[in-house]
C-alpha cells in the first residue's frame, strides 16, 4: 500500500476537523487520508440456485396477473384483460387500471402504495442463500440458525435480512461487480444532484497497524466526475458542517483495512427518492485502501425498513412497472424479515438488518469555513 501522507497542511486540516481539542502540535503528528465516493448501493452476491428450483420471484406482468386472480377474477376474465391489454389502443391499459388500484377499503378500489396492508400479501419468496456480506451485528455468532456467513472475512452469524427479503426480486440482485437494477439506477439519478459523501481515515501513522479514526460527513459539493462519468480523483470537498451528517467512528488499522472496533449510529442526509436520510443503527464499517489509493468499504447497521418502502413506494405505480418489481410485495417481504427494534405495542421489529458496499476515489477534504470568501 502507497503511503498515506498528504501535504501537511491537509493533514493539519483534516485533523482539526475531527478533533477540535487537540492542540497544534498533537493535530500536526496526526495523518489523514480522505476518499469520496463514486458508488453506493446494498452489498450482494446472487447465485443460480439462491431463489430455489423456479428461480426469482415472477416479473411484474405475471404479477400482476396473479394479483387479478389474488382479487377474484376468474381465469377467463384474467385471460380477456390480458389479451386487451396486449393488444394497446386509446384509454388505460385494463390490467395496470385495476392492479394499480388493487387495495380494498370496504370492497373499494384504494391505492395500495400509500395503504400497501388494504392490498393481498403476494407472498413472494425471500433468498435461500448461505452466504452474505455483512457483519455480525447482535453478537450471537453462530448460535443464530438462519443467520448468514460472509464470503470475504468468514464472520458467521452475519446479519443482513434486507438480502434475505430482496434478494430473489429482480431488480434487487446482483453482486459487487454486477450492480442490481434498483441500485444502479437509483445511484445513477441521484449521484449529480446530492451531495457527496467524503470517508476520512485519520492516526499517528498511516502506513502502519495501529488505532484509527474514521469519520464520514457530507460534502458542501456534489461528486466531482471525469468526462466518462467516473468520480474525480484527488478532488477537494468542503465538510458540510451540519451534525445530521457528521459521524465518527473508532477504528482499527492492519494490512491496509480499516475496521470500526466500536459500533455506532450512523446518520447521513440522502435523497428522497430512496430515502430522505440513511439511518443504521449499531452500525459497523470495513474499508480497504488500495495502493492508488481508492477504496472499498462496507458499511451495515439496523435500517428502518419504512424508510426503505417509503422511497420505493414514493415513485409508485411508475417505478413499479419499470424499474422494482411488486413494490406492495416488497412492503411485506421487509415486514416478515425485520430483525430489530419491536414495536412496544404491536411487537412488530421497526428495523431490519442492512449493508451497504461503497467504491470511492481519492480526495482532499477541508472544513466547509477554511473555503468560506472573506
Amino acid at each position: 500500500m502507497r503511503s498515506m501522507t498528504r501535504p501537511v497542511a491537509a493533514a493539519v486540516l483534516l485533523a482539526a476537523a475531527a478533533f477540535p481539542l487537540l492542540t497544534p502540535r498533537a493535530a500536526a503528528a496526526l495523518e489523514s487520508r480522505s476518499v469520496v465516493i463514486g458508488w453506493l448501493g446494498q452489498a450482494t452476491m446472487n447465485g443460480d440456485k439462491d431463489c430455489g428450483p423456479d428461480g426469482p420471484n415472477p416479473v411484474i406482468g405475471d404479477q400482476y396477473l396473479k394479483h387479478l386472480k389474488d382479487l377474484g377474477y376468474s381465469g377467463e376474465e384474467v385471460e380477456e384483460l390480458a389479451k386487451k391489454s396486449a393488444e394497446g389502443g386509446p384509454g388505460m391499459d385494463p390490467v395496470l387500471e385495476i392492479v394499480w388500484m388493487r387495495g380494498r377499503v370496504d370492497g373499494k378500489p384504494t391505492n395500495p402504495y400509500v395503504y400497501p396492508e388494504t392490498a393481498i400479501d403476494p407472498k413472494l419468496k425471500p433468498l435461500e442463500g448461505k452466504f452474505a456480506f455483512g457483519f455480525d451485528l447482535d453478537g450471537k455468532g453462530e448460535s443464530q440458525a438462519n443467520a448468514f456467513t460472509d464470503p470475504d472475512t468468514l464472520e458467521k452469524g452475519v446479519d443482513h435480512e434486507m438480502y434475505r427479503a430482496l434478494g430473489c426480486m429482480r431488480s434487487f440482485r446482483g453482486s459487487l461487480t454486477g450492480r442490481p437494477t434498483y441500485w444502479a439506477w437509483a445511484w445513477g439519478q441521484t449521484r449529480d444532484s446530492q451531495p457527496a459523501w467524503i470517508v476520512t481515515v485519520t492516526g499517528e501513522d498511516l502506513s502502519k497497524d495501529g488505532d484509527v479514526t474514521v469519520t464520514f460527513d457530507r460534502a458542501l459539493e456534489h461528486v466531482k466526475s471525469n468526462p466518462d462519468g467516473s468520480p474525480k480523483s484527488d478532488a477537494t470537498y468542503r465538510a458540510d458542517p451540519d451534525p445530521r451528517s457528521h459521524n465518527v467512528f473508532k477504528g482499527k488499522m492492519k494490512d491496509g483495512t480499516v475496521t470500526v472496533t466500536e459500533a455506532a449510529d450512523f446518520r447521513m442526509l440522502q435523497n428522497p427518492l430512496i430515502a430522505p436520510e440513511l439511518r443504521l443503527d449499531k452500525a459497523k464499517v470495513r474499508i480497504k485502501f488500495k495502493e492508488d489509493g481508492s477504496a472499498t468499504g462496507m458499511v451495515g447497521g439496523y435500517q428502518p425498513w419504512r424508510d426503505l418502502y417509503w422511497g420505493m413506494a414514493n415513485g409508485a405505480p411508475g417505478v413499479e412497472l419499470c424499474v422494482t418489481g411488486d413494490i406492495v410485495g416488497m412492503y411485506y417481504l421487509l415486514k416478515h424479515h425485520a430483525d430489530f427494534d419491536p414495536d412496544p405495542k404491536t411487537g412488530q421489529n421497526r428495523g431490519i438488518s442492512a449493508t451497504y458496499y461503497f467504491e470511492a476515489v481519492p480526495a482532499f477534504t477541508t472544513p466547509a469555513q477554511q473555503t468560506a470568501s472573506k
